[in-house]
């Protein structure tokens, strides 16, 4: 981002109602993130549960048209973007532009995000739990030492020691300059406007209890765990490293599944319920044969040349036991 009023960017979305002070999204990059969940068999509202293969044909093939249009993107290094969907898209765009883009993740309280979407698309928030829950998951991935974690509250309320800590060395290690508190007040003022913030909305007790209750548990808890680590970026990966069952039986009670993701998921299913049945059969097989053992040793006890040599066996056992 350059020097210029970043609410006038050229190239970014319009100003809309939702987002009056700006989006900070490239409409070029929104339209090839859009096409490229539209390969998917995705959307933004119904992102892939499953990470996928960007490296290998088909959708490797799928990326070759993006590159004339995000040449200006690969050969510049002072630019920033922010668009959700590159949770999800980020992958690709290692062979769109051949180099790797450094990642500032900003973490949100979920209910927050899920209250925004209620007001903003309408949604449950058990779908909006769900998707905060989806993104996080797939970003979690490509996260490595060199990016930052920080949580969207310091930055709404600039706590001077989390920014300075964070992004401060992030901007250094790229050959920037740390800029100064004064400058990030003022910017942050510029920018937020508190009282746009849909996540203050009502929501009516109708809508919270429908809320399921363990999906919202989880959430939190992983929002507080990650939020007062002191390794955040560590704890951000450990946290949403899997989806849990709240997460998966919520995306699918909330229909978020796409055809592509139900089918793998299906099969999956097929290949767990043939395994199950393969176990339970051998299984079966063993506790045949040590049945069959057992009424072996039972007639060997009970038969006349066992009983016989009874003395002989505890005469060798005594031997045993003195000579060793």
């Amino acid at each position: 981002m350059t020097g210029e009023d970043p609410r006038q960017r050229r190239g970014d979305l319009e100003l809309k109602l939702e987002n009056p002070l700006g989006f900070f999204e490239s409409e070029r990059l929104v339209e090839i993130n859009d096409a490229l969940l539209q390969v998917l068999g995705c959307q933004w509202d119904r992102p892939p549960l499953l990470p996928a293969s960007w490296d290998r044909p088909p959708l490797f093939d799928a990326l070759q048209p993006h590159r004339s249009r995000l040449s200006s993107y690969a050969l510049e290094q002072t630019w920033v973007d922010k668009d959700p969907r590159l949770c999800i898209t980020y992958p690709a765009y290692l062979h769109i532009l051949l180099r790797r883009i450094p990642l500032v993740v900003a973490l949100r309280e979920p209910l927050a995000v899920a209250t925004s979407l209620h007001a903003r698309n309408g949604f449950s928030l058990n779908r909006g739990l769900v998707l905060w829950w989806i993104y996080n998951h797939h970003i979690s991935s490509q996260l490595c030492s060199e990016d930052l974690i920080i949580t969207y509250d310091n930055l709404l309320a600039f706590d001077d020691q989390s920014l300075q800590q964070g992004l401060g060395p992030f901007l250094e290690c790229r050959g920037h300059s740390r800029p100064s508190d004064d400058y990030v007040r003022a910017l942050i003022a510029t920018l937020i406007r508190p009282d746009l913030n849909r996540a203050a909305a009502v929501i009516n007790a109708e809508s919270c209890a429908c809320v399921h209750p363990l999906l919202l548990a989880i959430c939190e808890r992983t929002y507080q765990a990650v939020a007062s680590a002191s390794d955040q970026l560590i704890s951000f990966q450990e946290h949403f490293d899997s989806l849990p069952r709240a997460v998966t039986e919520c995306s699918a009670r909330e229909q978020l599944l796409s055809e592509a993701d139900f089918g793998l998921l299906h099969n999956d299913l097929l290949s767990a319920e043939s395994e199950v049945q393969n176990l339970a059969f051998l299984l079966e097989q063993r506790e045949q044969n040590c049945e069959l053992l057992r009424r072996q040793l039972r007639n060997l006890q009970e038969s006349h040349s066992w009983k016989i040599t009874a003395p002989l066996r505890a005469f060798i056992g005594f031997l045993r036991f003195a000579f060793r």
